[in-house]
């Protein structure tokens, strides 16, 4: 609320403390921090990814009790999905997974 109201600047490192951003680069590192957590969320299912993304979204301001419940039907998709069978299969097989989306 103080930062809302007084418009006072603060420093990368206030902004990590309080939890605005999660990460600090060296000056001129920043494209190559943002690359590596983009990589990092590619190599996840999309499906698992766009659904994880719409419930952040969906429940950000709901009681728990409700956020769960608003999830359940993203999770039934997700959980039926061929990704869900490619993931584990991939695993056993010690390969990387070929996600389909579908």
């Amino acid at each position: 609320m103080e930062m809302a109201l007084t418009a006072d600047p603060i420093s990368a490192e206030r902004a990590h403390e309080l939890g605005l951003v999660t990460h600090i680069t060296e000056p001129g590192q920043t494209v190559g921090a943002a690359l590596d957590i983009a990589a990092r969320i590619a190599r996840n299912g999309p499906l698992a990814v766009s659904a994880t993304k719409q419930v952040i979204r969906d429940t950000s301001l709901l009681p728990d009790a409700q956020a769960w419940q608003a999830q359940e039907p993203f999770a039934a998709r997700v959980f039926s999905s061929n990704d869900a069978k490619e993931g584990p299969r991939a695993f056993a097989e010690k390969r990387l997974p070929m996600w389909t989306g579908t």
